[in-house]
């Protein structure tokens, strides 16, 4: 597989500890006018520490910020993959989210940033399930993978072949059906 979402890396690490299921996407600068796709169902993760801060996350997880420091500015450590469960419109509030603590990191102030980002775009919550590769493949940085966008294809191929769920199915399947129920009651209390 040569393609990789970028996603801050402590979001990574949440997403690899199943502390972490969906991801928030409205899109980056080289996204365009139309804002995020989802073009592909499965794709590896790039790590990113341009944007990430640890005044966004909360304070339960603060810790695992050093964690997410780079070991090389020549070196992207790739050893997750994710595949794609369910794509929804995210919650009419960030308070909503905000409601959902089992599965993001972030805090309500990253959450309203997030909202308010470019608001005549939606934003999406991507229920994703991660995998652990069974070792992490040290990509060369390359310019091209630069910038604000979402997706970059690697100039490398990673092997996936034998990659491990993070969570069991019985744990993820529990986890899936709470953000759903979540989501799902959220649109209901609107409606109403």
């Amino acid at each position: 597989m040569r393609i990789a979402l970028k996603e801050w890396a402590v979001v990574i690490g949440g997403l690899a500890r199943g502390r972490q299921h969906i991801l928030l996407r409205k899109g980056g600068i080289a996204e365009g006018r139309d804002g995020f796709e989802l073009l592909h169902r499965e794709f590896l993760f790039y790590p990113t520490w341009e944007h990430q801060q640890e005044n966004l996350i909360r304070p339960e997880f603060r810790s695992e910020f050093q964690d997410a420091r780079p070991p090389s500015p020549n070196l992207i450590p790739v050893g997750y993959l994710a595949k794609v469960e369910a794509i929804r419109p995210a919650p009419e509030s960030p308070e909503a989210l905000a409601a959902m603590p089992h599965a993001h990191i972030w805090n309500e102030t990253f959450l309203r940033m997030r909202y308010e980002y470019r608001p005549d775009l939606p934003l999406y919550t991507v229920l994703v399930r991660t995998f652990r590769l069974p070792q992490t493949v040290e990509v060369p940085y390359d310019s091209r993978y630069a910038g604000c966008r979402s997706w970059v294809e690697l100039n490398q191929e990673i092997d996936v072949s034998g990659a491990q769920p993070v969570l069991t199915d019985q744990k993820f399947a529990h986890a899936a059906a709470e953000v759903r129920m979540r989501a799902t009651s959220d649109r209901a209390r609107e409606a109403s």
